[in-house]
Order: structure tokens, then C-alpha cells, then sequence
């Protein structure tokens, strides 16, 4: 909830390049717990929405003089090209001498063997995209990354080597997070229920993680898969479809965390490779945030984070593993809670919202001090 703000003081601008019409998938959700997390520490304002939305939001925002009213910007960039107005609008800001952080969320782009380039309007997509990354390092003050790893991605790639050697923009990682204000409960245990959240294909390891319940559901037969996915058409085809122990459905951020309360275990089946090595989901955050043990395949910066915060087991990337994993914690009630308040207590004392919105802010503050050193120096 926002709180009153003086009625002079500047508005901290996010934008946002994703429709927030229906938080069902991770980006949108992210922006709005984001904002949500910000607002309660500065006056904010938030434009987003897709392409042709977004323009004329930006638009409006800047007729209305909102330019003269805006402390920094923070963007929370599109996987693809951003529009012509979005970079008008960073220009005028960074003309304006007004700080700008962006947020670049991934870099698929950048790997070809697991992500094959064919195709002209790939290709063209491509091309704007990697102007728009360009035009990004001409104009922030600081790049934010989920990880490091996706930060080295740019830093080392041919594409943008000498964008990357000639911006001034600092580099820093600002991962997702979950929600504080939950409450926290040991993960129900009888019948076991276990959830899956996101994309379902073979990158996300949906066959493992179909594979692996079958071996679960054959020695506790009232085990139960809840995969929660908006793209079902790689389940549709999978022999286990209509198996009597999985559900595939689409559900909301609201109804996720209405479900959680009655769930056992959660599952995040990545296959390794260099791309999900540097994967920080947000699904991660999202269920240690309920009180949710984890299993989790071995991809080495989710690995790393749930191995320090002692948050669940971190399996092989394999279907045995995985079924392993889950029966160790179907098992082992009291494992498997102590790894669910493990997580929780990490989200309460270091990764929520809030404290991503705290780190902004000092990221924030720490930009507009540079400004002013030049100008006392002068003076003095």
C-alpha cells in the first residue's frame, strides 16, 4: 500500500514493458509486486502496458510535463525490441539529467544453439533488439541483471563488447523476490501434493518432471501433481495427460497463493545447460515465500541460492533424481518443513520485495550524489 508523499516531491517513473492485465506469468507479476514494494517508499508512477498501450502512456506522461516531476526511471525492459518512444523517452530523461536504472531480464538471444535464430522476422526481431540493447547502454546510469551470469553474457558477447567498454552505466544484479506478508504454516503432508509453476517444455524439463511422478505416484499412490502452466500444448501430447494423479491448469498469482496452503513440495525440473545455469526464477522466491520445500535440479545460480539458504534438495537433472528428491521429502515430513521455514525465514529477512525496493532506492541515491559531486567541486 502507498503512503502520502509530500506533494512536491518527485515521482520515481517505472516502466513497465508488459500488460499487467492478468499476473499469470512471471514478468507482469514481478512489475506489479515491484511497484507495489516501491510505492511504499517514494511517490511512483507507473507506465506500462504492451507496444501500442505503452506509447501513448508515455506520451500522455510527457505532454503533461511529467519530465519536470521525475526523480529517476526505472525500466523494466522487454525480452524483445523496446518502441521508438520508449528510447525518445530515455533520451529526453538522460538529456534532463534525470537518473535511469534498466532492468534486462534475459538474453536468449545470445544462444543460438538452444535458441535457433531461423527466419526473417526472427532475424529482424533480432536486429531491434540488439539496437535496443545499444541504446540501453547509451543511456542508463546503472544495467540490472537476475545474475551475474546473465550480466557476463553481454559483457562477453561479440555483440556488445565495445557497447560494453564504452558505457559509463554501472553494472549490478537485482534478482526477483517474494511476498513478506505471508504467514507462515509447516507444507501439508497427507495426501502429498506437489506443484509445478511456468513453462512446460523441454527446456523446463516437463518430460523429467512427468517422468519422475510416475515413479512417485507408483509408491504413494495419493501423490498429486499440480502443474500450473498457460501453455499446455507440450502436456497435451505427453502420454500422462490424463494420468489420474497430474492437473494442468492456469491460474493467477491470487489463486496460486490461495492453493499454496495445501501443497507438500514444489518442483523446478530446468535441464542444465549454459542458458538455465544463470536462470533465477521467479517461481523460486515465489514458493519460498509460502513456506515451500524445494527440489531442484543442479543449474548452478538456483542451485547455489537454495544450497545457502538451505531450502530444499538439489537434484541431477533427471527423471530418477527428481523422483528421488520428492519421496525424500514426502518421507521426511520434518526435512521437508524445516527447508520450507528455512526459505520463508530468507524471504522475511533478505529477499522480499521490500528489500529489493531498498536496494533501488540506494541505487537511486547513490546516482544522483555522482550528479552532484562535478557541480560542489566547481564551486568549492
Amino acid at each position: 500500500m502507498s503512503k502520502s508523499f509530500p506533494a512536491s516531491a518527485k515521482s520515481l517513473v517505472v516502466l513497465g514493458m508488459f500488460d499487467l492485465s492478468r499476473l499469470d506469468s512471471a514478468r507482469p507479476i514481478r512489475i506489479h509486486h515491484f511497484y507495489t514494494a516501491l510505492q511504499a517508499l517514494t511517490p511512483a508512477t507507473l507506465l506500462s502496458g504492451n507496444r501500442t498501450p505503452r506509447r501513448w502512456a508515455i506520451a500522455r506522461y510527457l505532454l503533461a510535463g511529467g519530465l519536470r516531476r521525475t526523480r529517476a526511471i526505472y525500466v523494466e525492459a522487454s525480452t524483445s525490441t523496446a518502441t521508438e518512444m520508449d528510447i525518445l523517452f530515455l533520451a529526453l530523461a538522460r538529456h534532463s539529467g534525470i537518473p535511469i536504472l534498466v532492468y534486462i531480464p534475459d538474453a536468449y538471444q545470445l544462444f543460438p544453439g538452444l535458441f535457433p535464430r531461423r527466419g526473417w522476422k526472427v532475424k529482424l526481431l533480432d536486429w531491434g533488439w540488439q539496437r535496443t540493447i545499444a541504446a540501453y547502454y547509451r543511456t542508463a546510469d546503472m544495467l540490472l541483471f537476475p545474475s551475474m551470469g546473465v550480466a557476463a553474457c553481454f559483457d562477453h558477447s561479440s555483440q556488445f563488447s565495445v557497447q560494453a567498454r564504452r558505457s559509463k552505466a554501472g553494472i549490478d544484479v537485482l534478482p526477483p523476490a517474494g511476498q513478506r506478508d505471508r504467514e507462515w504454516r509447516p507444507p501439508s503432508r497427507e495426501p502429498p501434493r506437489i506443484v509445478f509453476a511456468g513453462g512446460t517444455n523441454f527446456r523446463y524439463g516437463s518430460d523429467l518432471l512427468l517422468q519422475a511422478m510416475e515413479k512417485v505416484a507408483a509408491k504413494h499412490v495419493s501423490a498429486h501433481l499440480h502443474l500450473i502452466t498457460n501453455n499446455a500444448d507440450y502436456i497435451a501430447s505427453h502420454p500422462a495427460r490424463h494420468a489420474p494423479w497430474l492437473t494442468v491448469t492456469s491460474l493467477t498469482v491470487d489463486q496460486v497463493a490461495a492453493m499454496m496452503p495445501t501443497v507438500s513440495l514444489a518442483v523446478i525440473p530446468l535441464r542444465v545447460n549454459p542458458y538455465n545455469n544463470m536462470a533465477i526464477p521467479l517461481k523460486l522466491f515465489d514458493f519460498m515465500s509460502h513456506g515451500c520445500p524445494l527440489v531442484v535440479t543442479a543449474c548452478h545460480d538456483m542451485a547455489a541460492l537454495v544450497n545457502e539458504l538451505r531450502a530444499g534438495l538439489v537434484v541431477e537433472d533427471a527423471a530418477e533424481a527428481l523422483a528421488n528428491g520428492m519421496i525424500r521429502l514426502i518421507e521426511n515430513p520434518d526435512l521437508a518443513a524445516r527447508f520450507g521455514e528455512n526459505g520463508y525465514r530468507a524471504i522475511q529477512t533478505a529477499h522480499s520485495w521490500s528489500h529489493r525496493a531498498q536496494r533501488l532506492m540506494k541505487m537511486i541515491e547513490k546516482i544522483e550524489n555522482s550528479k552532484h559531486e562535478p557541480r560542489a567541486a566547481s564551486k568549492s
